[in-house]
């Protein structure tokens, strides 16, 4: 199957030092196994974008504002990290 782009629509966040931020994103999925996509979960693309939403949600919320500048690098890649551990079982990935 193909790469699906899925749009993370525009959030508020609070930073550690309790700063309000807005964030969005992009999430790049592909489906590695259809029957677990089809059957293992109702709908897996508005899953994987509420997943999305929770995760980056719960890791802006551990760094300060100043962080999540210079430590952006770092930060996309523990939410892809965690999307993609916790979507296996719907049979896709990040």
């Amino acid at each position: 199957t193909r790469e699906q782009c899925l749009n993370i629509p525009h959030q508020s966040c609070i930073t550690r030092d309790n700063i309000q931020v807005d964030v969005d994103g992009l999430l790049y999925i592909k489906v590695m196994d259809p029957y677990k996509a089809s059957y293992g979960i109702e709908d897996y693309l508005v899953a994987a974008i509420n997943l999305a939403q929770t995760t980056v949600r719960s890791e802006v919320g551990k760094l300060r504002l100043s962080e999540t500048f210079s430590e952006r690098e770092r930060l996309n890649e523990t939410i892809v990290t965690e999307i993609d551990h916790a979507s296996e079982p719907w049979g896709i990935k990040v």
